[in-house]
């Protein structure tokens, strides 16, 4: 408890400090900037600029904890919500690009450039951070139009329903959003648009699976190849398993195995060879120590009889 008090009170003292120090960089800029005045009525034109810059340097920082966060979220925005250059296509194979896969990537890119503007004006940022989830999807899918131009046939209902809808359904919402009605029947129009748009990252995910189908089947088959050529040298994965995966788990049950005790749940550890052991009897137990009443007090080398006093004790066979 004390700790949190003690954070508490050292992160209250730093906001403090940081508010009295940008004040104080504020008053003393603006006090700056107000000499700079003298010394251009005065005719110091050099000298009352410079103090004037000074003092806008002063101010600015003074006052960055109030513009700086907000230019740095429009910085944020302006980098995810980059517009794409309606270039011409270029193919890299023999056959030229057709005027239907140019019309279409033209398309495909004004409408994308067209959805960035209407995201940058909505209110509704639930809405706004749909529609950029579906601009990253959409500006990978462009993307690789443009470097294989003969796949737009494939994404011809991409561009020309689910783009083309996200573009005009969005724009009749901001239209909605700019006239600042707020009537049950409105409301229930734009909710109706924001339930349908939710879908279309889905539905741009699968167009733009349709477009790589030709490429997953060219990589099954390569992987066919390869495991076909691997079997005929006798090297196979039947377990489906990751090397490096299978590797871990196989040490595991391995030493999990060496050290498994016997279950008492009815399953039975490995067996092992029985060895015979010999049986323990007084006369081969090396570790016996004569007792006291083994021992015949009568005979000649009895411990005890020589000793007169003290404590008489019986020794074992290793005693000296």
């Amino acid at each position: 408890m004390e700790r949190i008090i003690m954070d508490f009170l050292q992160n209250l003292c730093k906001k403090i400090l940081s508010v009295v120090a940008h004040a104080a960089l504020t008053i003393t800029g603006a006090f700056t900037m107000l000499l700079s005045l003298g010394g251009f009525l005065s005719g110091e034109l050099i000298g009352g600029g410079i103090v004037l810059l000074l003092g806008f340097a002063m101010t600015a920082i003074g006052t960055r904890s109030f513009w700086y966060p907000g230019y740095k979220e429009k910085q944020a925005e302006k980098k995810q919500l980059q517009n794409i250059k309606n270039t011409s296509l270029e193919s890299d194979t023999a056959q030229p690009v057709t005027d239907f896969a140019q019309d279409s990537y033209q398309k495909a890119v004004s409408d994308f450039n067209a959805l960035n503007g209407i995201i940058r004006q909505l209110q509704d940022q639930e809405l706004a951070e749909q529609l950029k989830k579906m601009q990253g999807i959409a500006l990978r899918m462009i993307n690789y139009m443009k470097e294989h131009p003969d796949k737009i046939s494939i994404a011809d209902q991409f561009i020309n329903y689910y783009q083309d809808r996200a573009l005009s359904l969005s724009n009749q919402f901001l239209e909605f959003e700019q006239m600042g009605l707020g009537t049950p029947d409105v409301n229930a129009i734009k909710i109706k648009t924001k339930h349908t748009l939710e879908s279309f990252d889905e539905a741009y995910e699968a167009q733009f699976s349709r477009m790589l189908t030709d490429k997953m089947l060219e990589v099954e088959s390569e992987l066919k190849v390869a495991q076909q050529i691997m079997s005929d040298a006798g090297i196979q994965n039947t377990s489906g398993i990751p090397k490096s995966h299978r590797t871990s788990d196989a040490s595991t049950n391995t030493a999990s195995t060496a050290y498994r005790t016997p279950d008492t749940d009815g399953m039975q550890a490995p067996s092992s060879p029985a060895r015979e052991l010999p049986d323990i009897t007084p006369e081969n137990n090396p570790f016996s120590i004569d007792r006291p009443f083994d021992i015949d007090e009568a005979a000649d080398d009895y411990p005890c009889r020589s000793r007169k006093k003290g404590h008489c004790r019986p020794r074992g066979r290793f005693q000296k």
